[in-house]
């Protein structure tokens, strides 16, 4: 048969018992003749699944030899099959129906028996017209196969494209990391001239530590600071009379209330009206040994130097 090889679209043979079945065909051509020459000068066969040259709507493979802008498109044969394939599936259900019809007959009535080959022949009718549709239809498949190829070629230049502008973007959105900047020749100049940079921000040298003070400087400002607060003490600083036994030394005042606590305070800047700061604060009340432990009295000394300089402030 000329169109044994042709592939045809999808097409349902339905039948009335469980011998029925649904074949599915998708039309297409085969993109080769039955020969085609090589660049060596030798020519290549093309054959079906039975081994036999491959013909296309009964003609010799010669007269279908595909041009060079064919071969170049990509070839789609997804979920196709033959038509020989269909047209045997076809034949093969409609013998099974006839036996089984065959089978039955004699144990049904004369009205039954009319009436069922009557079915029979009605629906072996319509499946041999929808397949012979399906034969004529078949002759412009290698047309409908050529659009195919030509449709899945585009959508793949497509993809192709589609990528290119990525690319192209990503590569655009990465340049600036990978830019180099320009040699600062004008700083590197002054630099070289004059051994600094002067164009520094202000900001950066509150930033910057400043450096450690010598033994001699720390021990002349211990002085300055113990002279400050003993001045501060004589000119009339309200002193508590529980807190008149005070020691001044290492910039420092340590007031001595016997059996209650100690304090040391300081100045941390050189005007008069500088509030004092509380160094720290020593408890000199305990409770008694002999207690037991959860009886004793626990004294928190960061609440009670928290709580005295908000007071002195």
């Amino acid at each position: 048969m000329g169109h044994d090889m042709q592939r045809v679209p999808s097409t349902t043979l339905s039948g009335s018992n469980s011998a029925s079945q649904t074949v599915t065909s998708h039309m297409d051509t085969r993109h080769a003749a039955s020969s085609q020459s090589l660049p060596n000068g030798t020519s290549q066969a093309y054959h079906d699944e039975r081994g036999q040259p491959w013909m296309q709507n009964g003609a010799s493979g010669g007269d279908t030899a595909l041009s060079d802008s064919d071969a170049d498109l990509p070839q789609v044969d997804t979920k196709m099959i033959p038509l020989s394939i269909t047209i045997s599936r076809l034949i093969t259900y409609a013998y099974t129906e006839l036996v089984t019809l065959v089978d039955t007959l004699p144990a049904r009535t004369e009205a039954d028996r009319r009436s069922e080959i009557l079915k029979y022949t009605d629906h072996m009718t319509d499946m041999l017209t929808k397949l012979l549709v399906l034969v004529r239809w078949a002759k412009h498949a290698p047309q409908i196969q050529k659009c195919q190829n030509a449709i899945a070629y585009l959508d793949s230049q497509n993809r192709y494209f589609d990528c290119a502008v990525d690319s192209i973007y990503a590569a655009f959105m990465s340049m600036p990391g990978v830019r180099m900047r320009n040699y600062d020749v004008g700083n590197a100049a002054e630099i070289l001239s004059t051994g600094s940079y002067q164009r520094l921000p202000v900001a950066i040298k509150r930033m910057v530590p400043p450096p450690k003070l010598s033994k001699h400087q720390v021990r002349e400002t211990l002085e300055a600071i113990s002279g400050i607060i003993r001045r501060r003490i004589l000119c009339g600083e309200p002193v508590p009379l529980a807190m008149r036994r005070y020691v001044i030394k290492n910039g420092r005042i340590v007031f001595t209330v016997p059996g209650e606590f100690e304090a040391q305070l300081t100045l941390l800047q050189y005007e008069d009206n500088i509030p004092w700061h509380i160094v720290s604060v020593r408890v000199l009340v305990a409770g008694d040994p002999l207690l037991p432990s959860e009886q004793q009295i626990a004294v928190n000394t960061r609440q009670i130097v928290e709580f005295a300089q908000q007071i002195l402030v």
